[in-house]
């Protein structure tokens, strides 16, 4: 029977202590991890797990309009990019005069903001974006970011329902997971992690839950968040290796905790069928 619940809501974060550092090949030996708190949630007077309201799941807000849903990333080493500015312009092209938007030097919930780079473009990287619609790309300034090697990546099967993890050649971790069902499925595409939180009010979701570039293609709203894909553990054991979600890739709480001490933010995520 499927979980009700999968999207990492909109969740207020404190940051528990200071960074946790976890090397990531010689050229980054000092790569952020961050461990965060969610706030406990107002009390309810009922147990039985929101909805998915019908009219979320049909169309979303306004879409970044440079898109490459099939962009290739060389690596390992693969390369990610702190923001180090508190507001960082985000252009359509590698030479458009203005950026399109902004993004703040930390996210939603108060953590180091990362980018997984694609390519240069002069004085500019070539970067993928946490934003609608699965395979937005920009680019930043260089002097707007710190750049460095990461040898980490995750590979994801969903008709296998399996997980790999790897840290340049080297094997970390394989196991089964769950995926999203026909109707909600997990999307396909290159993504990577843009936050660890440790959900301590929310079961479902294990001891830990890594938030990714990813959103559901069809769920545009979830609990109060924008429907973005999660990577996370489960009090549902049952589920693992099936095809059971609303679209996030649900892991042993065993497994996701060895991720929480291993993975640092920006690490790619590549899902395929």
């Amino acid at each position: 029977m499927p979980r009700p619940r999968w999207l990492l809501p909109a969740l207020l974060v404190v940051v528990s202590s200071s960074a946790v550092l976890a090397g990531c090949g010689q050229a980054a030996p000092d790569v952020p991890l961050y461990r965060a708190l969610v706030e406990k949630p107002a009390p309810t007077t009922t147990t039985t797990p929101p909805q998915v309201a019908a009219e979320a799941v049909s169309r979303g807000p306004d879409l970044w309009p440079v898109v490459d849903r099939n962009i290739q990333l060389a690596g390992p080493p693969y390369h990610v990019a702190d923001v180090i500015v508190p507001k960082i312009g985000v252009y359509d092209s590698p030479t458009a005069p203005d950026p399109r938007m902004s993004m703040g030097k930390q996210t939603e919930h108060g953590l180091q903001r990362v980018f997984l780079v694609a390519g240069q473009d002069g004085d500019r990287f070539k970067v993928l974006l946490p934003v609608r619609p699965n395979g937005s790309v920009g680019w930043v300034r260089v002097s707007d970011v710190n750049v460095y090697d990461l040898n980490y990546w995750i590979r994801v099967s969903t008709s296998a329902h399996t997980m790999t993890v790897g840290n340049g050649n080297q094997l970390v971790l394989q196991e089964p997971v769950a995926v999203g069902t026909g109707g909600t499925p997990t999307p396909l595409g290159t993504f990577y992690l843009t936050e660890l939180v440790r959900p301590i009010w929310q079961p479902y979701l294990g001891p830990y839950a890594y938030t990714t570039s990813a959103h559901s293609d069809v769920l545009y709203s979830f609990m109060g968040g924008d429907g973005t894909v999660g990577v996370h553990g489960t009090d549902a054991p049952g589920s693992i290796g099936r095809a059971v979600s609303h679209g996030c890739i649900r892991m042993t709480n065993s497994g996701i905790t060895k991720l929480a001490g291993l993975l640092p933010l920006g690490t790619p995520l590549f899902v395929g069928p």
